[in-house]
C-alpha cells in the first residue's frame, strides 16, 4: 500500500538521498515536485500507469522497457526513494575522476557508484535481458530489436542482425550473452554520455 503524499520532504530523508544518489538538496526537491505531479491521485507512491502517461515514454518504442526498470520483479508501487535512485542512474559520471575535498587530490569514480559506466551498462544490459535471468537470449534480443525497427525490416534482415551481433558479442553455444561478454562488446561506446542527463542544480 501507498503511504500518504506528503507536501514537504523530511530532511532525514533528503540527506540520505543525497549520500546515496549524489543529487543535491535543490534536485532532490524538484525530482519531489515532478513525483508528486505524475502522482495524480495522491497516493504518495506511483504505478506503472503514472509512467505510461508520459508522452516521451509512449512514443519511445523501449518506453515499455524503460518503466519496467522502475518496477522490477513484482514491484507494483514506486517510492519517491525508489524513484530517485533509479534516476540516479542518468546522472553524468565523473570524466576524470573526482576531487576528495579532504586532501584535494583527484581519485577515480567508484564502480559502485549509483551513476558509474558499470551502473549505467548493468541498466542497458537489463533494458534486453527481458526476463531477468542474467543472461541476453538471441530470443530477447530479438524481441529488442523488434521493438526498435518495427515493421521497417524483414524477418530476413532482423535475423541477418541478429546474427552478426551475437557473432560479435561471442555469445555462448546456446546463443546467450553474459553481461561480462555484453561489456566486451560496449567498451568502445560512450555509454557515459548517452546514459546521462543534465538535472537543474
Amino acid at each position: 500500500m501507498g503511504s500518504h503524499p506528503s507536501r514537504h520532504l523530511d530532511n532525514e530523508v533528503v540527506a540520505t538521498l543525497v549520500s546515496e544518489t549524489g543529487f543535491s538538496r535543490k534536485q532532490i526537491q524538484r525530482l519531489h515536485c515532478r513525483f508528486s505531479s505524475l502522482d495524480k491521485d495522491k497516493l504518495g507512491c506511483l504505478k506503472r500507469s503514472d509512467l505510461e502517461h508520459i508522452s516521451e515514454l509512449h512514443i519511445n518504442p523501449l518506453g515499455v522497457r524503460i518503466i519496467d526498470a522502475f518496477f522490477p520483479g513484482d514491484r507494483t508501487e514506486l517510492s519517491f526513494p525508489d524513484f530517485v535512485h533509479v534516476l540516479a542512474v542518468f546522472r553524468p559520471g565523473q570524466e576524470h575522476g573526482s576531487t576528495d575535498s579532504r586532501n584535494g587530490s583527484v581519485s577515480d569514480a567508484s564502480s559502485s557508484a549509483v551513476n558509474s559506466r558499470e551502473k549505467k551498462l548493468e541498466f542497458v544490459f537489463s533494458m534486453y535481458d527481458v526476463n531477468n535471468d542474467g543472461v541476453i537470449s538471441k530470443n530477447e534480443l530479438s524481441k529488442i530489436f523488434q521493438m526498435m525497427v518495427g515493421v521497417n525490416v524483414t524477418t530476413e534482415q532482423l535475423e541477418y542482425v541478429l546474427e552478426l551481433t551475437l557473432e560479435e558479442a561471442a555469445a555462448d553455444d546456446a546463443g546467450d550473452i553474459t553481461f561480462e561478454k555484453f561489456k566486451t562488446v560496449m567498451k568502445t561506446s560512450a555509454v557515459e554520455e548517452k546514459l546521462s542527463i543534465r538535472f537543474f542544480s
